[in-house]
């Protein structure tokens, strides 16, 4: 491509070639990143980047006739090393589900904590300010990352700074700002951390994002503790050296029949094991209800089949890149969710095994499904 000194290599592909080579770099290999250009001659401009970390740029090409089966996180990590180890400051971004978070602990040399924190966030990219990712008194992080198979990517020392970070915060997480100075105050690194997430990616400049995350805090005594040689030693993991999808818990545990939210979820619960036996017992009581009524089971497995990606859908619609197709698809799933909780309520209320949901689940069908919003976004559909 060009011609003389300035001339770059180049290759034809086609469509169908272009798709599968985002999905090696991006899905597979976790440690490259792809900047997609328009124009000709000497006009050429960057329409498209992503990363590991981040592919909202890429998704349609990625998932067009895929799944989305895990939501990559992109952390951001601040360590205050010290003589006999540290204390890390830790920012994580899920653009999938909208949510930001912080987190701060105390670590070994061996950065045994952050492991485990990035395994459980299923965390795909990694920046670090430049001058850690070169220091050699963090080479014990650079290893974790690497058994981790984390992209690390250097972010100048400037991203860093947290002097606007409440100003930003407020801008994009929805609700009062009061809840999230009082969380934000509690950390002296993990501010710092969150800072360069947002700088990275930009969350700023789309004006979609705006009231439309969430913050979390998240705490490293939540879940069972699993680094990076434990979840391949147990075969947590569907592994690309898999004979068949039974060679991994996740592929003999993953029945779920939604496109793509379930796989995702079913991918969070393996990677954060709970630890409250309250929690564990819940789930379990639920469990057990399917288990024991095969008709309603039957019954839930052909709702959820009709129901479309919601995270994927109401993306597109926040950032003002849904067709036609995305709000018809969207109309459908409510209508489906209005008769899919119908149906669940009547089952939890019959059955002694869910009774402890009703309250919880009512609340939610009340919040989330109004049957006269539903008629309405039907009339708006068919006049479009």
């Amino acid at each position: 491509m060009g011609n003389g000194s300035n001339a770059l290599s180049s290759v034809t592909v086609s469509k169908s070639m272009f798709e599968t080579i985002a999905r090696d770099l991006l899905l597979e290999r976790t440690d490259h990143t792809i900047e997609l250009y328009e124009g000709s001659g000497s006009n050429w401009r960057l329409a498209k980047s992503g990363s590991p970390g981040n592919l909202g740029s890429f998704e349609d090409v990625l998932f067009a006739n895929n799944d989305m089966q895990d939501s990559p996180v992109t952390v951001s990590l601040v360590p205050n090393l010290k003589d006999n180890g540290c204390t890390v400051g830790l920012g994580y971004l899920d653009l999938t589900k909208r949510v930001v978070g912080l987190a701060e602990f105390l670590d070994d040399t061996h950065f045994t904590n952050t492991e485990s924190a990035l395994v459980a966030l299923g965390c795909k990219e990694c920046l670090l300010p430049a001058d850690i990712a070169k220091s050699t008194e963090s080479r014990g992080l650079l290893d974790a990352l690497s058994r981790g198979g984390v992209m690390i990517t250097e972010r100048k020392k400037s991203d860093f700074r947290a002097r606007d970070l409440m100003q930003d915060l407020g801008r994009l997480v929805k609700g009062s700002i009061e809840p999230v100075r009082d969380l934000v105050s509690g950390f002296e690194f993990a501010s710092s951390a969150l800072a360069s997430l947002l700088c990275y990616a930009e969350l700023l400049s789309d004006e979609s994002n705006y009231g439309n995350f969430a913050i979390k805090q998240y705490n490293l005594g939540s879940f069972m503790r699993l680094d990076s040689a434990a979840m391949r030693a147990l075969n947590v993991m569907e592994s690309k050296t898999d004979a068949n999808k039974n060679f991994s818990l996740f592929g003999l545990m993953n029945r779920t029949c939604t496109a793509g939210m379930g796989k995702r979820l079913l991918h969070m619960w393996l990677k954060q094991p709970l630890l409250d036996v309250n929690e564990i017992n819940a789930r379990l009581d639920l469990v057990q209800a399917f288990v024991e009524d095969v008709e309603v089971r039957q019954d839930l497995r052909q709702h959820l089949k009709r129901i479309s990606d919601i995270e994927r859908l109401t993306r597109n619609l926040q950032r003002k890149r849904a067709g036609l197709h995305h709000v018809v698809k969207l109309y459908q799933v409510g209508k489906i969710l209005f008769s899919l909780f119908m149906f669940l309520l009547c089952f939890l209320v019959e059955d002694c095994a869910g009774q402890w949901l009703n309250l919880s689940l009512a609340g939610a069908i009340t919040s989330i499904i109004n049957e006269d919003k539903l008629e309405c976004f039907g009339k708006y559909v068919n006049i479009a």
